[in-house]
């Protein structure tokens, strides 16, 4: 079904709705090129985090809000971290890929 509205509309420009997603997609293509972004933001949360176990290390609201940014910097690790195994798995399948290809135009120029 969704090969047939392809073709159909092979030829014609964007719709609207499209071109919205094209740029969105870019933006989040930016993001992810950008890795000083991330660790800027990680050493922004870790200096928060000083900062507030300084200022008031006996206050209980202070803990809870250290609580809650080490939270969001275990969040935002994770994710990382899956993003980063994710291009590891796209390598190695690369890789297989790419010996495949050296061993059969090895087996060409052998014959």
């Amino acid at each position: 079904m969704v090969d047939v509205e392809v073709q159909k509309k092979a030829g014609f420009s964007l719709q609207p709705e499209e071109e919205q997603l094209r740029v969105q997609l870019e933006s989040i293509q930016q993001e992810l090129n950008a890795p000083n972004l991330f660790k800027g933001r990680l050493s922004e949360m870790l200096s928060l985090i000083r900062m507030q176990s300084l200022a008031e290390p006996g206050n209980n609201s202070a803990t809870q809000m250290e609580s809650g940014v080490l939270a969001s910097i275990h969040s935002h690790l994770t994710r990382q971290q899956d993003g980063i195994s994710h291009l590891l798995d796209i390598i190695r399948d690369d890789l297989q890929h790419l010996e495949i290809i050296k061993q059969g135009l090895q087996e060409k120029v052998a014959a």
